[in-house]
């Protein structure tokens, strides 16, 4: 047995080794980009090309027009009034004379007759047909009827028929009160001792300052009847006697003093300081009045001043009226012309009904 030679076995495993694994090695041998040969099945460059998005929205065409819930204008309930006032003031002061009143009620055809006086006096005797009433409840009354007011002495009737007219009714004062009606009444004017001797003055006294007018805020309604029932109950029978006035004048602390009278009547003789607007022409004054101080209305009898308070009250002044107006404050009948109260001659003794 022959002797394997070792060496030449090895070398020929070693090359039968290499001949088995060539083929395995040329099959996996793709990572070196340079064996590569280049790609011959090139594909054809897309020639379907988009056309650029057409689908672009229009814009928003759907906009909201601009709110329309604007807030009404503020009412000036100081406006309102006055307006109230102006008409009232183009018909002049309202009120009827006794024999007038007694016509009517004789010939079946007498307004709604509405007592002021309390309740005690009412019952001792009344005009035929009256009710009696409070103040504070005259708003309550119908607006559709007629009415005339009456008092004492016809300064309280004179307030409530002021405020009554703002409001829309058609109402009266009874000239004097029930002073006029019957010689019982209480409280009527007599000139022993209700008539002073003050003094007078003719020169006139211009206005020449204007004012703002006052801010009147009663309500927070728009409603112009809210707003002139509220400024009603502002109204009170606010009154001062002619020696008040007189003392505050001699101490140099008079109010703002406005006499109603006619132009003539004013020229005639008026209290000292005073400025004159005529009844009628008060609601087109009223920047001649100052807002923030106290204020006399007077007129001759104090009556008609009674209504053109209420409505200065209305309209947010600080107003009263002089009791029995000028024929309080002097003696002199060539100024207060004999409009005074006088039962001799203004009393008719008509007739009562308890």
């Amino acid at each position: 047995m022959k002797k394997m030679d070792w060496k030449k076995t090895g070398i020929i495993l070693v090359v039968a080794l290499m001949l088995i694994s060539l083929p395995m090695l040329l099959a996996c041998g793709g990572d070196d980009e340079e064996t590569q040969s280049p790609a011959t099945t090139t594909q054809p460059t897309a020639t379907k090309t988009q056309p650029p998005a057409t689908t672009t929205k229009p814009p928003a065409t759907t906009t909201q027009p601009p709110a329309t819930t604007t807030q009404p204008a503020e009412v000036s309930e100081f406006d309102v009034i006055r307006a109230a006032v102006a008409d009232y003031c183009a018909k002049g002061a309202s009120s009827i004379k006794n024999a007038a009143l007694n016509d009517l009620i004789a010939a079946g055809d007498a307004p709604a007759l509405v007592d002021l006086r309390s309740a005690d006096d009412y019952n001792i005797g009344h005009i035929p047909g009256a009710t009696n009433m409070t103040f504070g409840n005259l708003t309550t009354l119908s607006p559709d009827d007629e009415y005339v007011i009456y008092c004492y002495t016809g300064q309280a009737a004179g307030f409530a028929t002021g405020m009554l007219n703002v409001l829309g009714y058609d109402a009266k004062s009874l000239s004097h009160g029930m002073s006029s009606w019957t010689a019982d009444a209480k409280n009527r004017f007599n000139a022993e001792t209700d008539q002073n001797d003050f003094m007078t003055e003719t020169e006139a006294n211009e206005a020449t300052q204007t004012y703002a007018y006052p801010d009147v805020e009663n309500t927070t309604s728009s409603d112009a009847d809210e707003i002139l029932q509220a400024a009603a109950k502002k109204v009170a029978t606010s009154l001062i006697s002619a020696s008040e006035l007189n003392d505050m004048i001699a101490n140099d602390d008079a109010p703002f003093i406005v006499s109603v009278r006619s132009a003539t009547d004013y020229a005639a003789g008026h209290i000292p300081g005073a400025i004159n607007i005529p009844w009628k022409e008060l609601a087109d004054n009223l920047d001649k009045l100052p807002p923030d101080e106290p204020i006399v209305v007077y007129c001759y009898t104090g009556q008609s001043a009674a209504q053109a308070t209420a409505m200065l009250q209305m309209l947010g002044y600080d107003a009263k009226s002089l009791k029995f107006g000028m024929c309080s404050w002097t003696q002199d009948a060539a100024v207060h012309l004999n409009f005074c109260f006088n039962p001799d001659t203004s009393v008719m003794y008509l007739e009562l009904e308890p």
